[in-house]
């Protein structure tokens, strides 16, 4: 009876491998339609004026404090950011740094790159800050596009979930410094 049962046993396992070796080669297929590219958007409303907002977001003493970074931070600097200037994204535990430079810095449009680590790609982003009277709309997109291999498309598709809980908790942080401000 065990000779019966172990044939059984094999045909049972090369079923299960074979079925795994067609779901992972269906999904390394539909990866290559899927894009690599990514967007994310989101928005706070913050109780300010575009002004105030525009005059905290990049200066060396409340960047730093506001800007959340996984593991990591805007470096400490003096002064304001203004375009063309750099600051350094330094990481717990670890030599290598990123880098945020601002490309155009206006009170209603803060474009800037973001190159987390060196030969990462380039990340844009933008907060664009509409004022609505006594309350301004503070919207932040980032565009980019995955260079990690066939994993790619996967992770541009929770690009959304996992860059949009950092631009929430970095919004938030923002709100509830310049409303403190007040």
């Amino acid at each position: 009876m065990s000779n019966l049962s172990h044939p059984s046993a094999l045909y049972t396992l090369r079923k299960v491998t074979r079925i795994s070796a067609l779901v992972i080669l269906l999904l390394v297929v539909v990866g290559f339609f899927m894009p690599t590219d990514y967007r994310v958007e989101r928005s706070v409303v913050v109780k300010a004026s575009r002004d105030a907002i525009y005059q905290h977001i990049l200066q060396g003493d409340s960047l730093p404090n506001w800007m959340f970074i996984q593991d990591g931070k805007v470096d400490d600097f003096e002064g304001v950011l203004g375009e063309g200037d750099s600051v350094a994204l330094v990481y717990n535990g670890e030599t290598e740094q990123g880098l945020l430079s601002v490309i155009e810095s206006s009170s209603s449009v803060i474009r800037f790159d973001v190159r987390p680590k060196p030969g990462v790609n380039l990340v844009r982003n933008q907060i664009e800050l509409q004022d609505n009277g006594s309350e301004t709309l503070v919207t932040w997109t980032i565009e980019g596009d995955l260079n990690a291999g066939w994993l790619s498309p996967y992770l541009a598709f929770f690009a959304n979930d996992i860059a949009g809980r950092n631009f929430e908790h970095s919004l938030q942080n923002l709100k509830e410094q310049v409303e403190l401000m007040r």
